[in-house]
């Protein structure tokens, strides 16, 4: 199974290796990891998804500053800076562009850097973006549907009802899920006809992120652990422990890449981490990758096979964690 929006960039892995200027900082509060700066813009309600890469770039929704950022993996510095006319809440990279998202539910696709289209989603709340199903899709977090848009025309295709509080995706072949952090539901969506079939309620407090891995649905989220999820009936398969809760999750391969909270800052939902951990999707194993000296907040997450990336919008870095281990739970 494959994640429309987090797809491996295995350009960006080679860009790094070739020794650019991202060299490892040995104060940032992220051990080991590689820092670069971006924006410190995500303002008091976080964005959950403002991380895209695209060759040797890195994109940067920049909330705050109502713009989305290019910076290069291998010198470290911003190149482009591209304007939108409300807050920007998510950038992904998909059909040859890079789209962004702002507040106001209007849809961005650039194109070498520069704005090539505005789409109006038309959503009381617009809230992220994926890439799927040869198509381009926007959560209405308040409108409790999900719009499809055709990257083609650029024009809204359809408007599926999901539930309260759409957060995540997932794609598979000719299937696409939704789950909602409100009310906890699953949707599993045929994208042949657009049908939506509700698959129930998943536990937890507020499932909210996922990943598909190994034929199954990895979902995480407030007060929820690890949940390994059929994506055909919506019944649950294992429950990881991974502490407290996870911020988010990313998969590559048989890696899932999770932050976790901690008990404290679980009540409050923040996207701060506690520790960077890595599950086996085959065998559900988890091993401690990375704790923070210092504070880190998770905006943005995406995974390739050589590590992770992490945007950190609240001090306006952008982290790159390797694949190694530091100890094992």
């Amino acid at each position: 199974m494959q994640r429309g929006l987090r797809v491996a960039v295995v350009a960006v892995v080679a860009a790094m290796a070739a020794g650019g200027a991202c060299a490892r900082d040995a104060a940032a509060p992220l051990p080991g990891a590689r820092a670069l700066k971006t924006c410190a813009a995500a303002g008091p309600f976080w964005p959950t998804m403002t991380l895209a890469l695209s060759g040797r770039y890195a994109w940067v929704a920049c909330k705050e500053q109502s713009r989305v950022v290019r910076v290069d993996t291998r010198s470290g510095k911003t190149q482009r800076s591209v304007r939108l006319a409300a807050p920007a809440i998510a950038v992904v990279s998909g059909f040859s562009s890079v789209w962004a998202l702002d507040t106001r539910g209007t849809l961005y696709r650039l194109r070498a850097g520069k704005v090539a289209r505005r789409i109006a989603a038309g959503t009381v709340a617009a809230y992220n973006i994926w890439i799927g199903g040869g198509s381009v899709w926007v959560a209405d977090d308040q409108g409790a549907q999900v719009v499809r848009i055709s990257p083609v025309t650029g024009r809204v295709v359809a408007r599926l009802a999901v539930g309260n509080g759409p957060a995540d995706m997932a794609f598979d072949r000719g299937t696409a899920w939704v789950i909602n952090h409100r009310d906890r539901v699953l949707t599993k969506i045929d994208l042949a006809t657009n049908e939506p079939t509700s698959l129930g309620q998943l536990p937890g407090d507020a499932p909210e992120r996922m990943a598909a891995a190994r034929d199954s649905l990895w979902i995480t989220g407030r007060g929820t652990k690890l949940l390994q999820v059929d994506g055909s009936d919506g019944s649950l398969e294992r429950t990881v422990d991974i502490g407290v809760s996870g911020i988010d999750i990313a998969a590559a391969g048989d890696d899932l890449w999770v932050p976790t909270r901690s008990a404290a800052i679980d009540l409050r939902g923040f996207p701060r981490l506690a520790a960077l951990e890595r599950v086996d999707a085959a065998t559900g194993a988890v091993a401690q990758v990375v704790k923070p000296t210092a504070r880190v907040d998770v905006h943005g997450l995406l995974a390739d096979t050589g590590g992770v990336w992490i945007a950190d919008n609240t001090k306006g870095r952008l982290y790159r964690v390797g694949r190694k281990e530091e100890g094992s739970t």
